[in-house]
């Protein structure tokens, strides 16, 4: 049931950027081509009818990736920024330009994917060493009688000392910034009773 849910919004995303799109229809090779031929101040205005006429092309792109762990909003405005530079900075010697266009929108893209992907990584890796570390100093403390150092905790995960340190004080920064919240909630309702 959650999933309909939140698929709900996604599709109708989609279906909005699909309406806002038959706006443009595809262009024809004959106006595109001297669409590209324009030269001097009238550039500006071909390559704006040029990104706006291919746009189909980051909605195929989008909805080819969309299962993949970033938001198809966020999908569609990475590829339009390749779209937009790919048809600012083609040349005829670059080869067929919707070959170029749908390789810059690709690429620009599964990069943003890749980012997403590693953060979501890192963000794993950093939730495992708070736990691994919670466990070592309650562990280690008990053991102690008395709150374990960095440096012994340090011995025990055999981690560098820099490493519990930094993870020890983004620990106290989100138990602050947490307890503040609190804190801020509480004042909140104190003030609505008031």
């Amino acid at each position: 049931m959650a999933q309909r849910a939140e698929s709900r919004p996604a599709a109708g995303e989609e279906a909005d950027y699909r309406t806002q799109l038959a706006r443009y229809p595809r262009l024809s090779n004959d106006e595109e081509r001297r669409l590209l031929n324009t030269q001097g101040p009238a550039r500006d205005a071909a390559n704006r009818r040029l990104i706006e006429h291919n746009l189909y092309l980051v909605l195929e792109a989008a909805q080819a990736r969309k299962k993949r762990g970033v938001a198809f909003g966020d999908l569609f405005q990475e590829g339009t920024v390749g779209l937009i530079s790919a048809v600012e900075h083609y040349k005829p010697g670059d080869g067929a330009f919707h070959a170029r266009l749908v390789h810059a929108i690709a690429a620009t893209m599964d990069d943003v994917l890749a980012q997403t992907e590693e953060a979501q990584r890192n963000d794993e890796a950093f939730v495992v060493a708070c736990r691994l570390l919670e466990s070592a100093q309650r562990l280690l403390s008990g053991r102690l009688g008395r709150p374990a150092t960095p440096a012994e905790l340090a011995k025990l995960l055999q981690w560098e000392e820099a490493r519990v340190n930094v993870i020890l004080g983004m620990l106290g920064e989100a138990r602050d910034l947490n307890d503040q919240e609190l804190l801020d909630y509480i004042d909140d309702l104190d003030d609505h009773e008031a």
